[in-house]
């Protein structure tokens, strides 16, 4: 297996320095398809850094058929401020794809890795996270369901539409088989890195670039309708339910959290499971801080999922 390492150029700093991303490429002896890996589209999303750092070290065990690509950080300014949008213009990388090569430079940036690796890949990766506080786990469905299920993740979900701007919107355009896993966040917990080493393995199978014995989950359950809450008062957020909650089933319209004003002890807001029955896939678990239209919570509705 040939081995190289290279950084894309974006731009320069304003201090001299150059924006890049950097491209870690594994080439087996045997033909096969590219297959990229990225993580840290967002910068506060960090397990996707080491996950594909860990990859990295798993490939060493394994012959090589075709290509892997790993990016383990797309968005270097936003990783160093640990912040999801690039913080010289602000924008979100990941609605902007397929970026613009005289736009902002995160318009920029989109515009170089679609170029340089989505445009050159026969599958495509994307790790993202819950960021600094909250924890998530789910999968998303685009164009390629058997490579979200090689996943492992227990939850999937088949949105009615995608975001606009996602690097999944390039690659479905392209045809050019993609999936978004949302994995960890928050404390970035071992168990956590350790799932997704796991999964991108077995998607590695599933694409037929490693050989081995292709992990099924029984009961995997495909979830078409997920509600986003989002506090509308900041205070101090008193969860009802902490981290272990997360991919557990919630019953009832039950409360999940409240917001008191921490210099009056006044109760802002109470935070309810919107359905009857909800599966909990991103929450914030501890008490803590919070700003009004912060991340909060992801909830499945697990009365309209799909039959397996």
């Amino acid at each position: 297996m040939k081995k190289t390492y290279e950084e894309i150029e974006i731009t320069h700093l304003s201090n001299g320095e150059k924006v890049t991303f950097g491209v870690h490429k594994y080439k087996g002896t045997v033909e096969g398809p590219i297959v990229a890996i990225s993580g840290a589209v967002h910068g506060d999303e960090l397990i996707g850094a080491e996950i594909i750092r860990r990859v990295a070290k798993e490939l060493e065990n394994y012959e090589l058929k075709g290509q892997v690509w790993l990016i383990p950080i797309v968005n270097q300014l936003a990783f160093e401020s640990v912040t999801r949008n690039t913080p010289l213009d602000m924008n979100n990388l990941n609605r902007v794809f397929p970026g613009d090569e005289k736009g902002w430079i995160t318009d920029q940036l989109a515009f170089k890795f679609t170029k340089e690796i989505l445009e050159k890949t026969d599958a495509f990766i994307d790790i993202h996270a819950g960021g600094k506080i909250p924890i998530v786990d789910y999968v998303y469905i685009h164009n390629d369901e058997g490579l979200s299920k090689a996943f492992l993740s227990p939850y999937l979900y088949r949105p009615a539409a995608s975001y606009e701007g996602t690097t999944a919107t390039v690659t479905t355009e392209l045809n050019i088989p993609s999936v978004t896993i949302e994995i960890g966040g928050g404390p970035n917990y071992e168990k956590d890195i350790a799932r997704g080493v796991e999964g991108i393995i077995n998607q590695l199978v599933y694409l037929k670039v490693i050989d081995g014995e292709l992990k099924t989950v029984e009961n995997q359950v495909v979830l078409t309708e997920i509600a986003s809450i989002r506090p509308t008062q900041g205070g101090m957020l008193v969860p009802a339910f902490d981290f272990s909650y997360v991919n557990k089933i919630i019953e009832g319209q039950q409360t999940i959290a409240e917001i008191y004003n921490p210099k009056t002890f006044e109760l802002l807001e109470t935070i309810k499971a919107p359905f009857e029955k909800n599966v909990m896939i991103l929450m914030r678990g501890y008490v803590g801080t919070v700003n009004s239209g912060d991340y909060g919570w992801m909830l499945g509705n697990m009365e309209s999922k799909e039959n397996d």
